[in-house]
């Protein structure tokens, strides 16, 4: 246990006792006496962290400690709680001034008598003195992240293509070697390299890892070979359905099956039956062992060597030190380059530790920091072997982790909750910090932007540009919009988690420590029974990872989100993995959680009990696409959430139209489908919130939007009689808002036939300086110059408008759209013109489902940087634009459910096959029975 993280800790509970001062009227002289007593643990941490490797007493004393801080912060928020409800008349929760006193006293006897077992232990002369790190001088500025950097991988790649294009004979193609070797990296390199993508009609990636399912694995093959429309019927399919399905499909095409991570030759013996022993198809593998393929295929291993002293410096350089020019080098750069040099020696060329070492050296660019590195470095490496490159590989990685301030320490320890190769969400891990009080947010209106969003970007941004999460900045957000561990870091982190005793996951051993760990996870689980798998009643997190096809849609870009209303529960038995089953929940036992996440939970009796009340320490619950009808009253005792998702399945019945009052704390919501009419929820107390999802007229009032100032996200129905002007009204005054998405259905003057009553007043409702994404579902049966979009908007998704002119005269104005999708209805016109010099900043284009649309003109000087185009069931489309060779941006093209004859055009050789023979990848999707 680190004393640095235990610090952290009672800081917390200091700012706790401090802020709440006034709460503990008649009992001010027991707090004083613990904050007293926190000074003295203070003191007594302040270099424990040194030790904690080396000395186990220390270690012991230190956890010890963090136990004692994390009770007193329950006891001393609880008595809060208990207060303040109370006073507001529920019986159950009045404290008595005399209990809390004896509670107070109780937590200072326990500081006091580990003080003197740390005494009698001399714990304090085993401390050695460390000194207080230097200021660090202003930060400069260093070159972008290399993300794409593929230094001294040239060669491997044109080997590897060698292999894959012009050696007929070879079918599967090994690519071996330890972690951190960039094997991943080469093989994503030649999937998308242009020579494969006219060599084979059919690819597929498929993630394996260390834990494989062959099954799993043949239907994400086949999932990648058909349309959406058939994913779930895959699921269904039986082991030798897939197995002949497949060996059909590969030995009737030419395709190239990547299977990434794959760990165990008798993995690869259970996956390989699908495979015909014939020339044609072929397979691409990445692994650590060597021994995965070999006798019985055609085969050939290739083991990437790492990188060469002239290329590790030129990557190490790139990452590590400020661009200059030969004329600008002081004598502190040459001393700066001559110990990067020495440092970089113990990474051994290999790439993902030259990356590492060299994000945590570009953050410390000082002579006295490098030299404080250098001598940390050296003390653990010097005298290594080749040998033993994983165990220098992994201290360099320990010390990244080291050097991170302690707020980023636990952001990085609580990516292991996720599983292996899990696309995390980084909105929701920005709120699992803010919900464990690690993200410091804002509580107040200010100028500066501090939003639970807004300041994890900030931190998932600290953690990338060190290299210890992989993401990339989504080309039209402008954001992280998700992040991912590479398989050597997250074992790591791991690591350091168990170390920390910082998570349990549910069906692991637990780690060696005195102690429970107080965060618990489970991975897919069938069931949960949580008075047998989690044993500790101090437990403050549980989250479940669950996985189903099912509910895919759910995580599409829809702030409305249902789930179909004919579904039923014997609907989502019938279906492998739809639900997991949530039993003995124990509520009132788990009463100091704070994060429960329970996506996908299907409950007894299909009701979430009223002890869900109980946990008044709650700051984040998640119940999206569980199964329950019924929502308890008792939610309102829930004051400290900031973030509340009741998305459930089941046509919910809320039994209150006041359940949300008192939750000020709100920063996100997602309401459910509320089926009740009689009264109107009350959401005008929910100033704070950043996000709301599913806000229908139907159950909602318009006027509660009016106070809510901080939004920045909002899905929105409208269902009843309201109009343009009032819509407008009620959110005009969200200076803030950024992405916005409107059902605009069953309201006055939308049937067909008739104008939208104040179609001329879109324009005003838009008007957000802000707005930057707006998703509309509407009819609106003329676009002309009083519908004016806000021109600052960089995404643009419109859905059954039913436009009869061409909008792309409006839209191709917009010069900041990045991305525009004009999906199903929203078109019903025949000609659409893409003219010269429009849409200057586009990288993403959809055109789905316009049934009418014959002829699509694209002029030259178009579209100048588009990167992505979709088109989608546009059946009547005679041919593609002319003018597409124009696009030499392009480098993504889907085309999906527009007949096989489009395939044959498409090919080489086919009539339109000049048109995107400039395109590296090219794909195109088709029904397959």
């Amino acid at each position: 246990m680190s004393g640095e993280l235990v610090s952290f800790a009672i800081e917390k509970l200091w700012d706790l006792l401090s802020h709440e001062y006034e709460q503990f009227k008649g009992v001010e002289d027991q707090v004083n006496e613990l904050k007293t007593d926190l000074n003295t643990l203070k003191s007594f941490l302040k270099d424990a962290n040194a030790k904690k490797h080396t000395d186990e007493v220390v270690r012991s004393c230190v956890e010890r400690i963090n136990e004692i801080v994390l009770d007193a912060e329950d006891t001393i928020e609880r008595t809060r709680l208990k207060d303040v409800l109370g006073k507001r008349g529920i019986a159950r929760f009045v404290p008595e001034r005399r209990n809390i006193a004896l509670e107070i006293r109780s937590l200072s006897e326990e500081i006091k008598k580990a003080v003197r077992d740390m005494k009698d232990f001399k714990v304090h002369q085993r401390i050695d003195d460390v000194k207080d790190p230097q200021p660090s001088p202003q930060r400069q500025e260093y070159p972008k992240i290399h993300e794409g950097n593929l230094v001294g991988m040239e060669a491997n790649v044109k080997t590897l293509l060698g292999y894959l294009v012009e050696q007929d004979d070879i079918q599967v193609v090994s690519i071996t070697g330890m972690g951190g070797l960039g094997k991943t990296t080469l093989a994503r390199q030649v999937f998308h390299d242009n020579l494969v993508k006219k060599k084979f009609d059919r690819l597929a990636w498929v993630c394996v890892s260390h834990v494989c399912d062959h099954v799993k694995v043949w239907q994400a093959i086949l999932q990648k070979f058909r349309s959406k429309e058939q994913q779930k019927e895959i699921q269904k399919m039986t082991r030798a359905a897939l197995q002949g399905e497949l060996f059909e499909l590969l030995e009737t095409s030419n395709s190239l099956i990547v299977l990434d991570d794959i760990w165990n030759k008798k993995d690869w013996d259970l996956i390989k039956r699908i495979f015909p022993h014939k020339a044609g198809s072929k397979v691409l593998l990445t692994s650590r062992n060597e021994r995965v393929a070999g006798p019985g295929e055609t085969y050939k291993d290739f083991k990437p060597e790492c990188l060469s002293d002239q290329d590790s410096w030129t990557l190490f350089k790139s990452i590590a030190m400020p661009r200059k020019d030969a004329s600008e080098m002081t004598p502190d750069d040459e001393e700066v380059e001559k110990m990067g040099k020495k440092m970089m020696e113990h990474c051994r060329g290999l790439p993902l530790a030259i990356r590492v070492l060299g994000g945590l050296l570009a953050e410390k660019y000082t002579i006295h920091n490098w030299e404080r590195l250098s001598e940390n470095v050296g003390s653990h490496l010097v005298g290594g072997t080749s040998d033993d490159n994983n165990n220098s590989l992994n201290h360099i990685l320990s010390l990244s982790f080291e050097e991170l301030p302690v707020y980023l320490k636990l952001c990085f320890l609580y990516l292991a909750h996720f599983p292996e190769d899990y696309e995390i969400n980084v909105e929701d891990l920005s709120y699992y910090w803010a919900a464990e009080g690690i993200l410091k947010y804002g509580t107040g209106d200010s100028n500066r932007d501090n939003s639970i969003r807004v300041v994890g970007d900030n931190y998932i941004w600290e953690l990338v540009r060190r290299n210890m999460v992989i993401s990339e900045i989504d080309k039209t957000t402008g954001r992280f919009e998700t992040c991912r561990l590479h398989d050597l870091m997250r074992e790591i982190c791991l690591y350091k988690a168990k170390e920390e005793n910082f998570l349990h996951t549910v069906g692991v051993s637990s780690p060696t420590s005195h102690f429970q760990s107080r965060r618990f996870v489970s991975h897919d689980p069938t069931t949960l029974n949580v008075e047998k798998d989690i044993s500790n009643p101090k437990v403050r997190s549980l989250v479940v990872f669950w996985k189903s096809d099912l509910y895919s849609s759910l995580a599409e870009d829809n702030l409305f989100r249902v789930v179909p209303e004919d579904t039923s529960i014997d609907t989502f038995d019938k279906k492998d993995g739809a639900l997991w089953s949530l039993s003995d929940l124990g509520l009132t036992r788990l009463e100091l959680l704070r994060v429960l996440h329970l996506r996908g939970a299907k409950f007894e009796e299909r009701k979430l009990s009223d002890s869900i009340g109980e946990l008044i320490h709650l700051r984040y619950l998640n119940l999206e696409g569980a199964w329950v009808s019924r929502l308890p009253s008792s939610l309102q005792n829930l004051k400290l959430l900031i973030y509340l998702n009741l998305n459930v399945t089941g046509l919910s019945h809320l039994l209150t139209h006041t359940y949300l009052l008192g939750m000020e704390e709100l920063r996100y919501l997602a309401l459910p489908r509320c089926r009740r009419k009689k009264r109107k929820l009350e959401l005008n107390h929910l100033i704070n919130l950043e996000t709301l999802v599913n806000f229908s007229t139907e159950y909602c009032d318009l006027e509660d939007l009016r106070g809510m100032s901080r939004l920045r996200t909002l899905g929105i129905k409208i269902t009843d009689e309201t109009s343009l002007e009032n819509l407008s009204a009620s959110i005009h005054g969200l200076r803030h808002l950024e992405n916005i998405d409107i059902v605009y259905e069953g309201a006055k003057g939308t049937k067909e036939g008739r104008v939208p009553m104040g179609t001329n007043k879109w324009s005003t409702l838009l008007e957000f300086d802000k707005l930057n994404k707006l998703k509309l579902s509407t009819n609106i049966p003329l676009l002309s110059g009083e519908l004016q979009f806000p021109s600052r908007l960089t995404s643009l998704y419109l859905f059954g408008s039913g436009l009869k002119e061409d909008p792309m005269w409006i839209l191709e104005k917009l010069v900041h759209l990045k991305e525009v999708k004009l999906g199903s209805g929203s078109f019903s016109g025949r000609r659409m013109v893409c003219s010269r010099g429009g849409f200057p900043q586009l990288q993403k284009l959809y055109l789905g489902e316009l049934e009418k649309l014959k002829e699509w003109i694209v002029e030259e000087g178009s579209m100048p940087l588009l990167y992505t185009l979709s088109i989608d069931n546009c059946k009547k489309l005679k041919e593609f634009p002319v003018g597409l060779p124009f696009i030499t941006s392009l480098k993504y093209l889907r085309v999906e459910n527009m007949g096989e004859e489009w395939k044959k055009r498409l090919s080489e050789g086919g009539e339109d096959y000049y048109k995107v023979q400039h395109i590296p990848s090219v794909e195109i999707m088709h029904i397959i029975f």
